[in-house]
């Protein structure tokens, strides 16, 4: 699926995406290893989303890139968010909404996509499972599905 960036990052090649991932003994999905060879993040034109509830709208601002040219990145997310354990161990930060909300990605084949709402993290000290919302099945409906709002 084609997306089109009004800003983006150097271009990535397979051995980037391997190094990151047996640094941290992760798979990525293979769609989202697509992605990132050809896009590697940025910020999309396209950005609106809904939860699969409904309950939520919500924008992606960046699709965190794979470099250490930015500190808004896919290893440094990684960092904080999974390794300090305050999103589920299955789940991997991805994007950003406006309110430094997470767009999240599962680990390994699947690569269903959700949204975990961090405005609630600070409050109880951890991400419950009640803020975090499934968005879409797959991470290519979830990029088909962004629209203009």
């Amino acid at each position: 699926m084609e997306i089109e960036f009004e800003s983006s990052f150097n271009l990535l090649v397979s051995k980037d995406i391997e190094i990151f991932e047996n640094s941290y003994g992760i798979i990525l999905s293979d769609d989202y290893k697509e992605f990132l060879l050809r896009n590697n993040g940025g910020k999309p034109v396209k950005r609106r989303f809904k939860t699969s509830d409904g309950t939520v709208t919500s924008s992606i601002m960046l699709f965190l890139p794979l470099t250490k040219d930015t500190d808004l990145n896919l290893e440094r997310f990684y960092q904080k968010y999974c390794i300090n354990k305050i999103v589920p161990s299955n789940l991997i930060p991805i994007g950003i909404d406006p309110a430094e909300s997470l767009i999240c990605l599962t680990l390994g084949k699947q690569d269903q996509v959700y949204f975990c709402d961090m405005d609630y993290f600070e409050e109880d000290n951890e991400l419950k499972d009640e803020y975090i919302k499934l968005i879409s099945e797959d991470f290519t409906t979830f990029l088909s599905n962004l629209y203009n709002g």
